[in-house]
């Protein structure tokens, strides 16, 4: 049987299902597993976001210390990327005389 959000009983969400299932947004998860602030686990070439993780991360009781065999997304080699903010500073423009 199917919640409303068309998941359910599952252990483990890919992560456009855990967006159904959790209402928020693809790039705002993998943020957040990036950031090792939701646990996920990557099998085969999938990754998954176990469903008590997912509860616990809406929760806002995830910690570090209970999944010591996650890893984050993010490599260690991660290339800084500029900060969101004011795109005009950021932009250099090459005027004509």
């Amino acid at each position: 049987m199917a919640d409303h959000n068309g998941v359910s009983g599952k252990l483990a969400y890919r992560v456009n299902e855990a967006v159904k299932a959790s209402g928020l947004g693809r790039s705002f998860l993998y943020e957040r597993m990036s950031s090792g602030d939701l646990p996920s686990v990557k099998i085969g070439g999938r990754r998954l976001i176990m469903h008590d993780d997912l509860m616990r991360f809406l929760k806002g009781t995830v910690s570090h210390e209970e999944h010591p065999g996650t890893k984050a997304l993010a490599s260690s080699k991660k290339a800084s990327r500029p900060k969101p903010g004011n795109r005009a500073s950021q932009l250099e423009f090459k005027w004509r005389n």
